[in-house]
Order: C-alpha cells, then sequence, then structure tokens
C-alpha cells in the first residue's frame, strides 16, 4: 500500500470517528432533552395533579349509610323504622383457621359452614361474609369471640384472626305493624330504596343522606398514623306522620277479608277518610301482605285497589247524579218523573230490577229507591251538557290528587263520542270509571258542604315544615251549601234497615251493584261490583266510609246485602275510635220496603240489578 493510499485510509477513519461522536453527542443531547421535558413536565405542570392522583390511591372512601325516616301513624305508632345491623366482612388472607371461623360464623349467624369457608377462599383483600346481622347477634358474637381460652399458639392466633373481621355499620328497614296498612305504607328493595307505597311516594324524603369515611393507608391497606384520617357524618332522613289511623286500618282490613271471604269474592276494597280534609285513616284491599315477608306475597296482595284501580261503581254514582241536578236548578227533591219499569233508548232496553206499573216518582223516591229509569230520566231533564260539566267538576276527568304511586283519573269518555244510551248508563254509574278513593272524594263533596278536597296521605314532616303539603289550598268548590243539605236529606232516606245504620249516629247513604266489563265481552252476567257507601253524623260528616266486594259469589250480590253490613260495622268502629260525639240514642234502622234499581248494560235488553236487599 502507498502512503497516498495509508494516508486516505486513515482520514477516513477519522471521519467516522468525528461522524459517530457528533451522532451519539446528538442523540445523547436529544435524550437529555426529552428527559428534561418530562421532568418539567412532571414536575412543574403536572405536580399538582399527580400528587393528588397518588394521593387517591393512598385514601379509601367507605360510605356510611344513612338511617331511613321513620313513617308513623297519626297516633304516633310506628309503622316503618330502621335499626342498626352489621355487614361483617373479612381480609381472606388473614384467614387461615377458615373451617374454625366458618363454625363460629354459622353458628352466630345461620347458614352453611361451607358457604363461609368458600367465601373465606376468594381471592382477594375483601369478601362479604353476613349481610344486615342483627346488633343484638353481633354483640354475642363478638362476646363468644371473647372468651376463647387458652394460652397456646394455636388459639392466640385464632383470637388474632377472628379479631380481623370488620363489622360495618347499616341499617334494615322492619313494619313493626306487619298487615296493618301494608298496602299504604309499602317497602324497599335490598339497597333501602322505597319501590311500593308511601315507602316510594316519599323516598327522597325518607332516605337521608349517606356519610363518607376518608382513610390514608399504605400498600398492604393499613392506616397510615400520621395520614389522612376524615368522616363526614351521614345525615338521617325525616320522619313522617301519615294520616292513617293504624286501629282503624287493623279493623277495616279484618273486616273486608272476612266479607270477602264468606261470599267467596275475587277482592274487595275499603276507603275509610274524613270528608272535611281528605285525611285518609284506612284504604286498602283483600288480601293485604306483610312487607316483612316480601318472600310469601304475590303482586295482587301488594297492589291497593282502593287507591290505584279503576271500576264501575254503579248505583252509588247516582249521588252526583243528584247533586248535579240540584246545582243546575235542572232537578229539586220534589220534582216528579213518570217512571215505568222499563225503558227503550235505541236498540237498549234499560230496566228496573223488580216489575212494577209506571208511577209517578220525585228524585228523592227515585234515589231512595234507587230506580235506574228514574236516574234515567233525570240525566235527561239535565242534558248531557249539564250533566257532563258536573262530571267534570266531580274531578272525573283529572287525577284526584293523592300522594300515592299509580293514582290515576277516571275514565270519561270525551263528550263528542257520547250518546244517548251513555248518559242514561252513566246516570246509574255504567259507563265510567273511576278509583274507590276517588268516589269517596267525589261524595266527600256532597257531605262536607260542597268542595272538592284531596285525599292524602302525608299529614306532616316535623323536622322539615317545608316538605309537608298545604292540602287545604287545593281545594276547589263546587257545590252549594244549601244542595249538599238537600241532598245529605234524600240520602238519609236510604238508611232504612239496621245492617246500614251507625248505632248512636244519623248517616247518609247509598248503595250500589254494578255489573263488571270484560275487555272484548262486555258487561258479564253474574259478575258484579257490590259496594255501600255513606258518611257521619250526617248534618255535620266527620267520616266517610266505601266498602266494594268486587265478584261476589252466591244468590246475594246487591250492593245493600253485600257491602252494606260491612261498610255499617267499620263506619261504627271508626266513629268510635276517633271520638266522634253520637247524635241520637237510636239512630237510624227501622226496616221499609221499596222499588229497587237496576243496571243497564249498554249493550241489548239489561236485566239490571237491586242496590237493596
Amino acid at each position: 500500500m502507498s502512503s497516498r493510499t495509508a494516508k486516505q485510509s486513515a482520514s477516513h477513519r477519522k471521519q467516522s470517528s468525528q461522524r459517530f461522536i457528533m451522532l451519539f453527542t446528538g442523540c445523547f443531547l436529544l435524550l437529555l432533552a426529552v428527559a428534561v421535558a418530562r421532568l418539567f413536565s412532571v414536575q412543574i405542570l403536572q405536580a399538582k395533579a399527580l400528587a393528588q392522583k397518588a394521593e387517591n390511591q393512598r385514601i379509601t372512601q367507605t360510605a356510611t349509610p344513612a338511617q331511613r325516616g321513620t313513617i308513623y301513624d297519626r297516633q304516633g305508632n310506628v309503622l316503618a323504622k330502621s335499626v342498626l345491623v352489621y355487614n361483617i366482612s373479612a381480609d381472606p388472607t388473614l384467614i387461615s383457621y377458615k373451617q374454625v371461623v366458618a363454625a363460629r360464623l354459622a353458628q352466630a349467624f345461620g347458614g352453611k359452614a361451607e358457604t363461609y369457608v368458600t367465601q373465606l377462599s376468594r381471592k382477594g383483600r375483601y369478601s362479604l361474609l353476613v349481610k344486615k346481622a342483627d346488633a343484638d347477634a353481633v354483640a354475642a358474637f363478638k362476646k363468644s369471640t371473647d372468651l376463647s381460652t387458652g394460652d397456646s399458639v394455636q388459639v392466640k392466633k385464632l383470637k388474632r384472626e377472628m379479631q380481623t373481621l370488620t363489622f360495618t355499620q347499616d341499617y334494615k328497614r322492619v313494619y313493626p305493624a306487619a298487615t296493618v296498612a301494608a298496602q299504604i305504607v309499602g317497602f324497599v328493595d335490598a339497597d333501602g330504596k322505597g319501590v311500593a307505597g308511601i315507602e316510594m311516594r316519599y323516598d327522597s324524603v325518607l332516605q337521608g343522606t349517606p356519610g363518607v369515611n376518608f382513610s390514608e393507608r399504605d400498600q398492604a391497606g393499613n392506616p397510615i398514623p400520621a395520614g389522612i384520617q376524615k368522616t363526614i357524618a351521614p345525615k338521617p332522613g325525616h320522619d313522617i306522620i301519615l294520616t292513617v289511623d293504624s286501629q282503624i286500618a287493623y279493623y277495616a282490613q279484618k273486616q273486608l277479608d272476612a266479607a270477602v271471604k264468606a261470599h267467596r269474592a275475587k277482592t274487595g276494597a275499603v276507603v275509610v277518610m274524613n270528608p272535611k280534609n281528605g285525611d285518609i285513616y284506612a284504604a286498602s284491599s283483600s288480601p293485604s301482605f306483610d312487607p316483612g315477608d316480601l318472600k310469601n306475597t304475590t303482586n295482587d296482595a301488594i297492589r291497593n285497589r282502593a287507591l290505584v284501580d279503576l271500576y264501575e261503581p254503579g248505583s252509588t254514582f247516582k249521588v252526583l247524579t243528584l247533586a248535579g241536578g240540584l246545582q243546575s236548578k235542572s232537578l229539586a227533591p220534589a220534582t216528579p218523573f213518570s217512571v215505568p219499569y222499563s225503558v227503550q233508548i235505541g236498540s237498549h232496553v234499560v230496566k228496573d230490577a223488580d216489575f212494577h206499573s209506571t208511577e209517578t216518582l220525585s228524585v228523592t223516591q227515585i234515589i231512595r229507591q234507587s230506580s235506574n229509569v228514574g236516574a234515567t230520566r233525570m240525566a235527561e231533564k239535565m242534558g248531557l251538557d249539564v250533566f257532563y260539566r258536573n262530571l267534570e267538576d266531580f274531578g272525573l276527568a283529572s287525577d284526584p290528587g293523592i300522594d300515592f304511586p299509580g293514582s290515576t283519573k277516571g275514565y270519561l269518555a270525551p263528550q263528542k263520542d257520547w250518546s244517548k244510551i251513555l248518559l242514561s248508563n252513566a246516570s246509574f254509574g255504567q259507563g265510567v270509571s273511576l278509583t274507590p278513593v276517588s268516589l269517596a272524594r267525589c261524595v266527600s263533596a256532597v257531605a262536607n258542604g260542597g268542595t272538592l278536597v284531596t285525599p292524602h296521605l302525608l299529614a306532616d314532616v316535623p323536622a322539615d315544615p317545608a316538605k309537608a303539603v298545604d292540602w287545604a289550598a287545593q281545594n276547589k268548590q263546587i257545590l252549594d251549601a244549601t244542595v249538599c243539605q238537600q241532598a245529605t236529606e234524600i240520602l238519609k232516606g236510604v238508611i232504612t234497615k239496621d245492617h246500614l245504620a251507625a248505632p248512636g249516629y244519623v248517616s247518609a247513604g247509598k248503595s250500589g251493584t254494578a255489573q263488571i266489563a270484560e275487555q272484548g265481552k262486555g258487561y258479564v252476567a253474574d259478575k258484579y261490583a257490590s259496594s255501600f257507601i255513606g258518611y257521619l253524623p250526617a248534618d255535620d260528616p266527620q267520616l266517610l266510609c266505601l266498602v266494594v266486594i268486587f265478584e261476589p259469589q252466591g244468590k246475594s250480590y246487591y250492593g245493600a246485602a253485600v257491602a252494606g253490613p260491612t261498610y255499617s260495622d267499620i263506619l261504627t268502629y271508626a266513629a268510635g275510635q276517633l271520638n266522634i260525639p253520637q247524635t241520637t240514642a237510636a239512630g237510624q234502622g227501622q226496616t221499609t220496603t221499596g222499588t229497587t234499581g237496576t243496571t243497564g248494560t249498554g249493550t241489548g235488553t239489561t236485566t239490571g240489578t237491586s242496590d237493596h236487599d
């Protein structure tokens, strides 16, 4: 190799070395710049957020449940309350004597030891062993753990392991009154949220605000002594007081159940309320249920038909026809009508129950004898416009406003769809429908001097009066006082038999026997809703009761015979429970007879039903 070539080769190697050094230096400087930028971002730009994230990873948040408010009746009796219980959990990694611990848990809280062994064998550092254990059982369990004797290593270790169990406070909803007013009170789900009845309607008032425990812990999950330890206490829910009277609710349910059984009926409903202000003392259907035993409960038993189910009321509805006619001046108590046994309306025939020759009956006699032909004549004299407006005034086309889930307005077909036969049927309570409590509301307006009140269940929220409702502000005057006096005087005359009277009181009322319609079949023969509604004292009403028995079996299905005795029993008992002064020593109950009414089906010829015995 020549010296020139050697020099060129050395120069090339030198240049290559210089390029490598420059490349390496560039890469180093680039990496250094990235590291500096990253360090700047972490230490300066993201410092606060990353510090917070690190703190959050160290801090655990544990929710502390709030005690749900208690539900009381009007007398201060507890209908629903939340009691202290405990959830028991463990860190499976800290338990080696799994069989022994499982056996003790099974002995104290029930269940199978094998189930607890499975729970104690789970991966991870948390396993829920017992949910909502009673406080007394937990206290006994802790005491039994302390009583372990012996100085052996095994006993000492078992004690330590038992002491690692965690007992977290919780609450369980209990219903001391069991079936009493259960369909009103409702119940909560497994998470303590109201899902039926008052528990659902006033869930936001009852539930309270959960608390939170903040605890800073190390990687092993142990509290850091100098770390953050903060507790925000839970706020309990508000107690509420209902208008319900437990004694009346119990008696009404017992009598209703007995009537349904005696008449082999499908179901029944009862409403007991104050007609002056809308306070509901009792409202339920048969059968009822125990909210503390939901495993043995059916949806049918939970459903409060008195407050949510629509039905055609039959001749109890004639009270509205009467009041509307008097209010409009279309009718007066003595207004006479020619009333035949039957009347042809288009292709339909409406009949009274018992055959009679054509007779002249006054409005008073038509109502007391419950003639459907007579009621038809009354509605025709009023005219469709007046009659329909009357039903709107009584609130049939609007929600009654009751504070209960599922409450609904009645069914009232648009006026443009009404025909002569529908006007006739509606005059005696067929072709229109409403809930039992809505009918009680309408008749209350006649009883109290003309005010349409709002039936309601909430009486007070003692700790926060602002959450209570001014029910009186929703009242609406729909009838004149003189009209109500005239109507009441007529309805007094309906109470002519001992099984309809309330001893010691003068009362007013009306029976009803309505045929029941089924989808696609129209009115079905031998299926009736038998009812009676009334109030006392007649001239200063403080109590109203409605009883409906659906689909009674047997020869007797008339409202007065089927529902009348139960109505009378409940009304009399409730009057005594509320200490309503008696108005007379003897009361009413002199047996009389008279022409009875019928129920038209609205399709073809109608055989009808009698409202009286």
